[in-house]
């Protein structure tokens, strides 16, 4: 559950806001149409909050793998300068800002600690598989390992991730008349449906002040949520 969040976030902060959001759906449910109402309104609530951790989770990595070359370059400057790698990191890591300063800081406390530097970046490659920061951490302990031209070969690794960051910019580039397109068709219904609402239609007052109404809300609303997911995967897989 924290992993869908910022890393400022605790665990015990992200599940105290979301039991804050299902008691605030819950009680507005039941307002309008009693129990039934208030599951409705606790499903709906927790269900965009968690929607809102996973979004800001996506941006909160963009950001971070913008970071990373800059980082990996400031180790590489430390190495050149002769300090030894975890120096080097832990240099590196006093000039990061935020939110690749929340990754790298436990980072330097363990080196700072003693803490070998290749075990230290395996376990933060484990920790982040599959993604830029997996691979930047991976590259940094193999070479704490291997020797030779660390810095050389950090410095090849950071040209690497911009490259990439590059061309997946520029795929989101190309794709955005299709995100656009299936954002637009996901907001359809729900335009309508306000619409509807906002010119007093007695269909809007049966969806929004009768259990059966608020149950077919609800159903509506999760077939649609579920058809924008869909379509942002396949816009994602031919990108």
């Amino acid at each position: 559950m924290a992993a869908m969040a910022d890393v400022s976030l605790t665990l015990a902060q992200v599940w105290q806001g979301l039991g804050a959001v299902a008691l605030l759906g819950a009680g507005f449910g039941a307002l309008q149409a009693g129990f039934v109402g208030a599951l409705v309104g606790m499903s709906g609530l927790v269900a965009a909050s968690l929607m809102a951790l996973r979004l800001n989770r996506h941006r909160r990595d963009r950001v971070i793998e913008g970071q990373l070359p800059g980082f990996l370059e400031a180790i590489a400057r430390g190495l050149r300068t002769g300090l030894q790698l975890g120096p080097a990191t832990v240099e590196a890591a006093s000039s990061t800002q935020p939110p690749l300063s929340l990754e790298v800081a436990p980072l330097a406390a363990e080196l700072q600690r003693g803490l070998r530097s290749a075990e230290v970046f395996e376990r933060w490659a484990s920790r982040r598989p599959g993604s830029s920061t997996g691979l930047a951490a991976a590259a940094v302990a193999f070479a704490a390992t291997a020797g030779g031209a660390r810095a050389r070969a950090i410095d090849g690794v950071a040209a690497t991730l911009r490259d990439r960051a590059a061309l997946e910019l520029e795929v989101r580039s190309l794709t955005s008349q299709a995100r656009v397109s299936a954002m637009m068709i996901a907001a359809l219904p729900v335009g309508f449906m306000l619409l509807s609402a906002g010119v007093g239609d007695a269909g809007a007052e049966f969806l929004f002040t009768t259990p059966l109404g608020l149950a077919i809300l609800a159903v509506g609303l999760s077939l649609d949520v579920i058809g924008a997911l869909w379509m942002r995967r396949i816009v994602n897989a031919r990108a």
